[in-house]
């Protein structure tokens, strides 16, 4: 088998980031999305979701390179490839594309690709992608409602309610404006912990960076300090994400002077080599490989063994479409102790429109593995074809 073809799909939408659709519900983002289809000349194909700056990572999939090694794309160096070497293929796209990649949109649009191949591998052999992954552990994983803070307490509270009423158990709230004013932000986790009881779990990801007088800037460890005051006192299941990701040494000076929260980070982190100096670090409780971040399955499957001999649970970092809570449902469901998996109740409509049928929550807070051979989930080609426009 042969891989013939990568192509993207670069869609177009009028949703904006924290914009609100339906029952005030704050949206991801909205405007661009990117897919990415690999196929085989056996007819097999595979889909992923890319979480990038979509137009340029279209540029990066396909098309042409130039001509000295590094500087290639990806369709280039995939054509002719057999999809079976799924790890060989990702050593030879790291040094494909190491002159404009390494990181970033190159490290996306790798992890994009990665999961296709395993997909195809799953699909290939007749088996779930939880098969191919070594096998499935559990049918079923309890998720949180992932989401983003709104202005005000009362807000807040209703929205927390609302994902109460839907079967929630645990429920995620950040970035959003959350970070800026302590005295809201301790309002605003107030209202929350109240609505959710002390039974139920809430994360808090107030982001590592905040937008000052419309500046990005990095939170000074005294503003971090602060805040971690104010979430000792609702008992989070974890604080997420909250320093700079070149520093992630200083988890363990955080663990140190709040030793009853648990930190979680992960999803700004790219290659096995980040993730497990992460993991070594012994700062983080929790560490959230994003599939369409980190270099996809190969590299999360990679992780597993560190997280073990580390006691560091695994919840992935799924922000984006159902191909990616999929991808997320197949990879956890092959671990013993996988606990959560984050589910966005925030998607815009394209995030939404992508796949046929969307993944539903259970009456029970859970959402079940899917069935059938491969990622178990497929495309909507009429509305992908509906909101893909030219690209370069």
């Amino acid at each position: 088998m042969k891989i013939t073809d990568v192509t993207p799909f670069l869609l177009r939408g009028s949703q904006t980031y924290g914009s609100h659709a339906g029952e005030a519900e704050a949206t991801d983002q909205g405007d661009w999305l990117l897919l990415v289809r690999v196929r085989t000349d056996e007819g097999l194909e595979g889909w992923s979701d890319v979480e990038t700056m979509g137009p340029v990572a279209a540029r990066v999939l396909q098309g042409n390179g130039m001509s000295a090694l590094g500087f290639r794309t990806i369709h280039e160096q995939l054509l002719g490839r057999d999809p079976a070497d799924v790890e060989a293929i990702w050593d030879e796209l790291y040094v494909a594309t190491a002159y404009y990649g390494r990181r970033g949109v190159a490290m996306h649009c790798m992890s994009a690709v990665d999961n296709c191949l395993w997909s195809i591998r799953a699909q290939a052999a007749g088996v779930s992608l939880a098969q191919a992954l070594g096998g499935r552990q559990r049918d079923r994983l309890p998720a949180y409602a992932s989401t983003l803070f709104r202005s005000t307490p009362e807000e807040n509270a209703a929205a927390a309610q609302r994902y109460l009423d839907l079967g929630f158990t645990g429920m995620k709230f950040g970035w959003g404006g959350f970070g800026i004013d302590p005295g809201a932000d301790r309002d605003n986790v107030v209202a929350l912990r109240e609505t959710l009881g002390p039974d139920r779990s809430l994360m808090v990801d107030p982001g590592w960076y905040v937008e000052d007088a419309g500046r990005p800037r990095v939170r000074t460890m005294a503003e971090t300090m602060t805040m971690l005051e104010t979430l000792s006192g609702i008992d989070p299941y974890w604080v997420e994400d909250i320093v700079h990701p070149e520093c992630t040494e200083q988890y363990a000076v955080l663990a140190g002077e709040f030793p009853h929260l648990r930190f979680a980070a992960g999803e700004q982190q790219a290659t096995i080599w980040e993730l497990r100096r992460l993991v070594r670090d012994h700062g983080i409780a929790v560490v959230q490989p994003d599939l369409s971040r980190c270099g996809g399955l190969t590299v999360a499957t990679q992780l597993v063994v560190d997280t073990e001999a580390a006691g560091v649970e695994i919840v992935t970092h799924s922000w984006l479409t159902d191909l990616l809570h999929a991808y997320s449902l197949q990879f956890l469901s092959t671990l013993p102790q996988a606990r959560w998996v984050e589910f966005n109740v925030a998607q815009s409509d394209l995030s939404a429109g992508v796949v046929q049928g969307s993944l539903t929550l259970a009456s029970d807070g859970t959402v079940a593995v899917p069935d059938g051979t491969g990622l178990g989930v497929e495309i909507d080609p009429e509305f992908v074809g509906a909101h893909t426009v030219e690209h370069l």
